[in-house]
Order: structure tokens, then sequence, then C-alpha cells
């Protein structure tokens, strides 16, 4: 008996959620509109792409998932391996194999065979000068070799959401069986900017390598991203930096990190033609620090803001369950365009943290997403409620505005909440019928056992 209660509890609970969940998914799925996106701008590159890396929204892209040829860009990925399994203050050793492989044509820092250089001096190298030496030094100090390294390096790229990606050397010269796409280099981008060693480095315009057991005299090292030299006539301020690439058959290659206000961007243009690939990196970062902008989900989804209030209670629980979205979530959407124009969908899948997630669209372009929350209304949940209590106290006009938006929210949604509240009070009463049946169904079956007992002891007398 005390397991079917159970059960029915835990029905009541689901069928509470389902209700409550159904009224969420109704509320938001907006009439399809007619999108309207940006002009894209026309470049010289091939292949190309521009994402907003915290939410992964693609806001241009040109052959984005074509194989091309990387060149040096492949140091990017280099680079964040050296982050993620060296320290700074770490050796490293030009081996003789390393020095003779290189040819005259090759970018190096003139390293010489038992040259000694810290891992720091290294990625400067790497990431300025472009240095084809460093890189295989830094792959042979991690991994031993360069063959042991590569295997890292397309284990890596996979781990950062790479689909399309082969490598088979840590410094980017020409192999046929070494290949990116823009996508994918976006990709390993977005992992190394979490570093901030990583930007210090391709934000510098200039490092000097210190004389060393091999090098007499310190070694200028010259960033080759012109976006960055204030000197330049490509100098842009928004540009954070990024790494130039280059072969033959690569041609002209580069991914450039940028920041304006609270927007971040990273653009990938491959093949590009000479230094017309710093006019087209250009082109998308203006396309888009112009034509888009942030918007809050708690605060601008207003139907998901009054949801976000609704507590579901079981009968036969003190346990309260809070449908909360992350208040943190933030979505990217062209300036013209409302939060109300864009398509809702809602994936229902239990995580450590969320119940379900709600992807914004507008047409075919996702523009982010948002978590819903499921939590108890107890513990953590009290603790942020008192800390936001307190915070409304101090700021009281702001709470009356919150408190005057929630209400006309209600009252546009009410026909659908007031369904979700009794399609759960019909389920509740019905389950309660069904308990105090079988229980008047038991305490009669007893009664008739006790009658039946004692006429029996009745006989036997």
């Amino acid at each position: 008996m005390k397991k079917f209660i159970t059960y029915i509890v835990s029905f009541v609970m689901i069928v509470s959620i389902i209700g409550q969940t159904t009224n969420i998914y109704n509320t938001t799925i907006y009439a399809d509109t007619k999108p309207d996106f940006p002009k894209a701008p026309d470049i010289v590159g091939k292949s190309a792409i521009l994402i907003e890396p915290t939410t992964g929204t693609i806001l241009y892209e040109k052959e984005p998932h074509k194989k091309m040829y990387p060149a040096s860009i492949t140091k990017i990925l280099t680079a964040l391996l050296t982050l993620e399994n060296c320290k700074m203050n770490e050796e490293i050793v030009y081996s003789k194999k390393n020095i003779e492989s290189l040819t005259w044509e090759d970018s190096n820092i003139e390293c010489k065979v038992g040259e000694k250089m810290t891992v720091k001096d290294g990625l400067y190298a790497l990431m300025l000068a472009s240095a084809n030496e460093t890189a295989t030094a830094l792959a042979e100090h991690i991994s031993g070799s360069t063959e042991n390294f590569t295997q890292l390096m397309n284990d890596r790229a996979k781990q950062a959401g790479a689909k399309n990606t082969h490598f088979v050397n840590a410094n980017g010269l020409h192999d046929d069986n070494h290949y990116v796409t823009a996508y994918d280099m976006a990709m390993i981008m977005t992992d190394a900017i979490q570093y901030p060693a990583f930007l210090d480095v391709i934000h510098s315009t200039e490092y000097t390598i210190p004389a060393n057991n091999k090098r007499k005299k310190p070694y200028p090292s010259v960033q080759r991203h012109m976006m960055i030299h204030p000197t330049s006539q490509y100098y842009d301020a928004d540009v954070i930096g990024g790494k130039t690439g280059y072969t033959d058959q690569a041609g002209k290659c580069l991914v450039t990190y940028a920041k304006r206000g609270n927007i971040s961007l990273i653009s990938v243009v491959l093949k590009s033609d000479g230094d017309l690939v710093f006019d087209d990196t250009r082109k998308l970062l203006d396309y888009g620090f112009d034509n888009f902008q942030f918007v809050n989900v708690f605060e601008n989804d207003t139907r998901f803001k009054t949801n976000s209030l609704d507590t579901l209670v079981s009968p036969f629980s003190t346990t309260n369950k809070i449908i909360s979205v992350d208040k943190d979530a933030s979505i990217i959407i062209p300036n013209n365009v409302s939060i109300t124009d864009l398509k809702t969908e809602v994936s229902f899948h239990l995580t450590d943290d969320s119940f379900a997630t709600i992807t914004y669209k507008y047409g075919n372009h996702i523009m982010g997403s948002a978590k819903m929350k499921y939590v108890n209304s107890g513990s953590d949940f009290e603790k942020e409620e008192s800390t936001t209590r307190e915070t409304l106290i101090q700021n009281k006009e702001t709470s009356t505005k919150i408190a005057e938006t929630t209400h006309a929210t209600t009252k546009n949604t009410s026909k659908e909440g007031n369904f979700s509240h009794l399609f759960t009070i019909i389920i509740i009463i019905f389950v309660v019928i069904i308990i105090v049946s079988i229980l008047t169904a038991i305490l009669i079956h007893r009664r008739n056992l006790n009658k039946i007992r004692a006429m029996k002891r009745r006989r036997n007398r």
C-alpha cells in the first residue's frame, strides 16, 4: 500500500509539471514572420564565418563547412594545447630534426639546434612571428613527437566542436591531408579565447625574445595581424587579436577576435587575396557590431517571466517546485527585431541544472537559447529569493515596475494559466477518489475477514 501511494504521489507531481510546461509551450510559440536578416557584405574570401562566441550564434556564413587549407592559423590550436599542457616557465628545446626540416621560405626566428627557450617566449614567437620551428618544438615538448601531437590536436579539435577538420602538423605547412573549415576554426578560437594568457599574446604588437644559450642578441617578434597596429591603415580599435596564415594553396587566411560594448565576435576568413583579408574582416566585424544587439530573455520575454513565478505543489508533499527562466540567458538579434518576432522551440530534457531549453529562431537562424530551471523552493532558491527581496527593498521603484509588468503580462495569459491549473486540479481530485476507493475497499475486506474468523471461532466451540 505504501508503494502504491508513493507511485500516486510521483504521478501527481509529473502531471503537475506537464500541465505547467504545456502552458509554457503554448504561450511561447509566436506567429511566423517574414525574416529580413541584415544585408550581408560582399567579401573576397572563398570561405568565411562570423559568430558571437558566448551564444554560438552565426551572424554570417559563406561556405562555412567547406574543407580548406589553413596555413598558419593552425597555430591557434597549437597555442591552445600549449596553454592546457604547459607552464609558462617550462623550457623547450629545439631538436636537430626540427631545425633541419626548415626550408628557406618557412616563417622562422632563426633558432639553432639545442637552443633552449621558455614556453612563454615560445608562445609569443608562435603567434606573433608565426615561427614554424617553434610550433614543432612545442609539439615535441608536449607529446614527444609531431605525430603524437597531431593526434592530440585532432582530439582537441573534436572536443571544441570541429566536425570536418584534420591536422598532420603543428605549424600549418601544406599537406593535402591537413585541412579545416571556417566553422571549425571558429569553434577552436572560441575555446582559445577563454584563456587570458592567450588574449595577452594575441593583443601584443611586438615581443622581444631574450638572449639564451644559443642566441647572443635579443630577437624582436612583430605581430603580423595588422588590425591591432595603431599605425596601420587597417587598424581597428575593436580588434583584440588573432592569427594570420598564408601558403600558395591556402591563400591569405585570418582569424580575428574583437569586442565592442557587450558584444564579442569571432571572424574567420579563408583563401582571401593578400591584404584584402583585412578588408574582408573589417566588413564582417562592422556588419556584426552595427546590425545586432543582445537582449536578456528574462527581462524581455514577458511570457516566460510570468511563468517563472509559478509554484507547483503536490497535496502529498511539503516540497514546492518552482519554474524559473535562467536570468543570465541572453540572445543576440538584429537591431530592428523584437524578441516577440522570434519563433521558439521548447525541448524537454532533464539535466543537473535545467529540465528544458528554449531555442529562439528568426527564420532559419538560431539566435540563442535559454534554460528553464525546475528547482525546490527551499534551500538555494530561498537564499536567492532572500537576496532578491533585499535588492528590491533597496530599489522600490524598480520593484514596482517589475510588479506592474508582471501583472499586465499575467492578465494576457490568464486563460492558458487557468486551463493548466484546472487540468491539474481535476487530475488531483481523480487520484484522491481512487485512493479513497482503494482504502474503503480494504476496510470492507478486513471487516468481512473479521466476520468469517468470528464464525469459525463459534463453530470450534
